[in-house]
């Protein structure tokens, strides 16, 4: 059932659950071109190797989405031609260019910088906690574990709170198609809420020229003053706040609900973070590498080159497989279990590694840590409500649950 010849990671099976496949192609082709062509890479080593030469693995892949044919294409082209092109800016471009942007928006993302938000993340995890705790019964994708980032990244934007529940249906759109196989009537729809999303900032982008805020969308307006460079063109801002938002939400609401399902069935682990709620961060570094949400990311390949003995033609697609690189026995002691006394749990490769290390990795440990203290401060139980209805996004890059029905008391 794992032969590496037929690996589709676009199958549905593979999905729902990866690791099965991922140990197989790491012991027999750690390496692996699928019939639709992309290069799967497994092993630690490998991974590692490819994000150390980002000349020859570029991250010039374009837009990450399965291609659309025929009335579909064309319809979504004329629903793009509406708004903004897109601009390769910090995700999908290479330094120097990639490094001018990252430079713009890394203040935000620094330590110092995400540390001093830690009361508002703390007040908005403990609000939404008792929620939890006063419905007894609660999806806890949708009733925490979206809430909880979004509302971080709107207060980051300058999003005012009427506009959450967009925030969300706009990041929905824009990741739908990233490694899945959408259907047209979605695409089509997720076009639409793209172009939204677009008009929306665009318009926040003008307001705050006219009227300077303490937020992001302030800092990318004013990001040249001072310095020896032209504006950031409204396509180019739309690019970074299109990957600040989506970020922010994903990495964060993906591990935060896979965390929780640990805790619930595990009720040991559960007790031992209620005991000592310090063992939040522990539990945060080793959910990173046990569940890896962003489970890869693509490079497309320069020139010619090799890699563990493959030989790759110019203008490869490949696919750096994180959640495969995390839990490679040639690194990590029994890596299928879940250890947060792991004492390397932190050379996970969860946020990538090297010129492309994520921004956001700062603010998604803060925000997943304290989200876990002040659930097991609030709660005394925390059991799954129904066990055998779970089912994970169907997509090979972004993996999380849908929805985690909880009774907590």
């Amino acid at each position: 059932m794992t032969d590496p010849a037929s690996f589709d990671p676009l199958d549905p099976g593979f999905q729902q659950d990866p690791y099965p496949w991922y140990a197989a192609l790491r012991e027999k082709a750690p390496i692996v071109r699928t019939a639709a062509g992309l290069w799967f890479v497994t092993s630690r080593a490998l991974v590692a190797e490819a994000l150390a030469r980002p000349e020859v693995f570029s991250s010039r892949f374009g837009t990450p989405r399965s291609p659309a044919t025929g009335e579909t294409l064309a319809r979504i082209e004329e629903i793009q031609a509406q708004g903004w092109p897109e601009v390769p800016t910090m995700l999908t471009e290479d330094p120097p260019v990639q490094t001018r942007y990252r430079r713009l928006v890394a203040k935000a993302f620094t330590r110092r910088s995400v540390q001093t938000m830690e009361p508002d993340v703390r007040a908005i995890a403990a609000g939404l906690a008792r929620g939890l705790l006063a419905r007894r019964s609660a999806d806890f994708v949708a009733d925490f574990a979206v809430p909880l980032p979004v509302q971080v990244i709107a207060a980051m934007l300058g999003v005012p709170g009427d506009r959450l529940d967009d925030l969300k249906r706009w990041s929905d759109d824009l990741t739908v198609t990233i490694g899945a196989d959408t259907p047209d009537k979605r695409r089509i729809e997720a076009e639409r809420g793209a172009l939204e999303f677009q008009r929306y900032f665009a318009g926040l982008l003008e307001e705050r020229r006219a009227d300077p805020r303490g937020d992001v969308v302030t800092g990318l307006v004013r990001a040249h003053l001072g310095e020896d460079e032209t504006p950031l063109t409204t396509a180019e801002s739309l690019s970074i706040i299109q990957q600040i938002m989506v970020a922010g939400n994903e990495t964060t609401t993906k591990l935060l609900t896979g965390l929780v399902h640990l805790l619930a069935t595990d009720p040991g682990l559960w007790e031992s973070l209620r005991a000592d709620p310090g063992r939040a961060a522990a539990l945060t570094e080793e959910g990173l590498r046990f569940l890896t949400p962003v489970q890869g990311m693509f490079r497309l390949v320069t020139e010619p080159t090799s890699l563990g003995g493959a030989d790759l033609p110019a203008g490869a697609m490949v696919v750096l497989s994180y959640a495969a690189a995390n839990r490679d026995e040639e690194h990590f002691d029994d890596p299928g279990a879940f250890r947060p006394d792991r004492p390397r749990a932190r050379e996970h490769l969860a946020f990538g590694w090297g010129v492309h290390h994520c921004l956001g990795a700062p603010l998604a440990r803060l925000e997943t840590t304290v989200a876990l203290q002040e659930l097991a401060r609030a709660a005394t139980t925390i059991e799954l409500a129904d066990p055998g209805g779970l089912e994970y996004e169907p997509s090979f890059l972004l993996r999380g649950l849908r929805g985690l029905p909880l009774t907590l008391a």
